[in-house]
């Protein structure tokens, strides 16, 4: 019966887009201008069509289609979905993983748990996790929905995961930015392990230090701070060091935050620029006061979309100059629209 709807929808569809076509070489256009109109027409087939039916099919149709349809079917529909679709629906999405089908239902019906962030998931998920030879796409997905779903039950299978060899870069970064999400106290000390370990990859150590910020605990400020002040150091880790240490230190880190705005390296100043005015107080509004007189054109930039994001009264001298004299074009037109942003808030 679904499949019969299926495909009756399909050919209606199809006869449809072929009237529209039709249309189309009957009125009088030019080549180029009807050219353009089905290249338009076939985007809003494409894209908005399907992206409207989704949302517009009943609970009925999903349970059924879970049911009786198609692995292809299933992979095709649930791709399209980025919202809860009710308990019901629910109750048949967890019990796809009794029944047999490819591992890209599994994975993307795993996509789905987790944005829906389905509660009754968490054991089923892990049980998925310690199956042998599993996919890295697969794998991958049930990692980042254990992380959304904040199962803490999941660190030892993650950590054990983490440390076999055969393990791909890929799949240890998802698990260190799952446990981010995760977040509790061993959790910090595997990330500081990641982070202090200098035979380790970059890249995992710069998540381990961004993942840290998402803890948003004090233990690893003072690691932070000395990574960021480091010239030394790899610049990706001071550029997310100071990123976290916004997140960690807030106000007791605007001192070390504002000595790198003028560092050799303008990545790391721009970063410290931004995490200043994630800070948003009135100490960081003068500091980003300060970074308006930096030689970097993008500090200056930061420096101004963070005063107009705090609406910070006492800027509005500085920002009138910018907004005149500065010799960055895209920095003066960000003063105007600063100075216009502050007159209507208040500090």
């Amino acid at each position: 019966m679904v499949s019969s709807d299926i495909s009756s929808k399909k050919n209606r569809s199809a006869a449809n887009q072929k009237s529209a076509l039709n249309i189309l070489f009957y009125l009088d256009l030019t080549a180029k201008m009807r050219l353009y109109l089905i290249v338009v027409f076939y985007l809003i087939v494409l894209y908005i069509f399907p992206c409207y039916r989704s949302f517009s099919l009943s609970e009925e149709y999903y349970i059924d289609l879970l049911k009786y349809g198609t692995d292809l079917d299933i992979v095709s529909a649930f791709s399209q979905i980025h919202d809860d679709l009710g308990e019901k629906v629910n109750k048949n999405v967890l019990a796809v993983f009794k029944e047999k089908h490819s591992e890209k239902v599994y994975h993307i019906i795993v996509k789905y748990v987790g944005t829906a962030e389905i509660k009754g998931a968490a054991n089923i998920l892990l049980d998925e996790l310690v199956k042998e030879n599993l996919g890295d796409n697969y794998k991958e997905g049930l990692i980042n929905s254990v992380g959304l779903l904040k199962i803490s039950g999941s660190f030892n299978i993650l950590k054990d995961i983490y440390g076999q060899k055969r393990t791909t870069k890929r799949i240890k970064l998802s698990i260190i930015n799952a446990y981010g999400k995760i977040g509790n106290k061993s959790i910090e000390e595997t990330l500081l392990k990641i982070l202090k370990n200098e035979d380790e990859d970059v890249d995992l150590r710069a998540h381990a230090i961004l993942n840290l910020g998402e803890l948003g605990t004090n233990e690893s400020k003072d690691l932070l701070t000395e990574i960021l002040l480091n010239t030394y150091e790899e610049k990706i880790l001071r550029m997310y060091a100071a990123s976290s240490l916004s997140k960690i230190g807030k106000d007791s880190v605007l001192e070390t935050l504002a000595a790198v705005i003028d560092d050799k390296s303008h990545e790391v100043a721009e970063y410290a620029v931004n995490s200043i005015a994630e800070i948003g107080s009135n100490q960081a509004g003068d500091i980003l006061i300060d970074a308006l007189r930096s030689d970097y054109d993008k500090v200056r930039y930061y420096a101004v979309i963070g005063l107009s994001k705090i609406k910070y009264k006492k800027a509005t001298d500085i920002l009138k100059f910018k907004a005149e004299y500065d010799t960055n074009e895209t920095v003066r037109n960000e003063a105007k629209k600063a100075l216009d942003n502050i007159k209507t808030g208040t500090n």
